[in-house]
């Protein structure tokens, strides 16, 4: 059975600057199950003033553990109001509804290395070739620098961490949202592989890549590293696509990178 989470905001004004803190006071929309027809997650009680003023936001997210599920499916509706969460156990329960592409937002969760790898080579796959629209976040304890990279490369937009705390869970959802990529650098730097001749060269390298790299390629590695286009770093660095491209082309042949996620990997040390 599929389950559904629509928040309701229940919770007193605070200062401008404040974060969004889970109160114990926050309370969760119940619902009776004659009030959501088979195939329907329309909340009529929530339309109105609500649907005027916030842009409602649909994450499905896929995970077998039921009671991992429904905790993050509530987490997020009690951190963002405009969060509207949809919970399956797998990639082909989420496959054989009818909502299939309306969510904005898939969170693929995966406990352990063999589900992980499942994830990111199998059910990544299928739900890119499914809802190509929708942004794929990978949610995992496993963050093993191939793994990162691979679910990336795959389509991914984002991978978090279940060493992350819920503040950042939801600021990469937000980035993701806002057309970003999310990595986590920290699994990136820890969980090198001393076997990739990638890595090792990356490692050895060091600081000394700095004096390699002009001052404009340095540039476009630091928008490279933040998820940006070539379009917009061309509008940023006041320079042509063209010349973008050819810099990125370049910054690949000096650090044998074969794309720009491994850029991003291989540049750490310069930043």
């Amino acid at each position: 059975m599929n389950d559904f989470s629509v928040g309701r905001q229940e919770v007193e004004p605070f200062p401008a600057g404040a974060g969004l803190p889970l109160k114990p006071s926050t309370s969760f929309l119940e619902f009776k199950k004659e009030d959501y027809p088979a195939g329907s997650f329309s909340d009529t009680r929530s339309s109105g003033k609500l649907d005027q003023d916030l842009q409602t936001t649909r994450i499905a997210i896929i995970d077998e553990s039921a009671l991992s599920r429904s905790c993050l499916m509530r987490c997020l509706v009690a951190s963002e109001p405009n969060f509207v969460t949809e919970g399956y156990s797998g990639v082909e329960e989420w496959r054989q509804t009818d909502l299939q592409g309306a969510a904005q937002i898939v969170l693929l969760c995966a406990t352990g290395r063999k589900s992980t790898e499942a994830a990111v080579r199998q059910d990544l796959d299928l739900v890119v070739q499914i809802a190509p629209e929708a942004r794929v976040i990978v949610v995992s304890d496993f963050e093993e620098s191939t793994e990162i990279v691979a679910a990336l490369e795959r389509g991914a937009r984002g991978y978090i961490a279940m060493s992350s705390n819920l503040d950042v869970a939801i600021a990469a959802i937000r980035l993701v949202r806002a057309g970003g990529t999310f990595v986590p650098a920290s699994g990136l730097l820890s969980s090198r592989s001393p076997n990739s001749s990638a890595a090792a060269e990356a490692e050895a390298g060091g600081k000394q890549r700095q004096n390699v790299f002009t001052q404009r390629q340095l540039e476009v590695i630091d928008r490279l590293r933040q998820g940006e286009s070539n379009k917009l770093i061309a509008y940023k660095l006041n320079m042509g696509e063209c010349t973008v491209k050819v810099h990125v082309r370049n910054i690949m042949r000096k650090i044998k990178a074969r794309n720009r996620t491994e850029i991003a990997f291989l540049t750490n040390e310069l930043f």
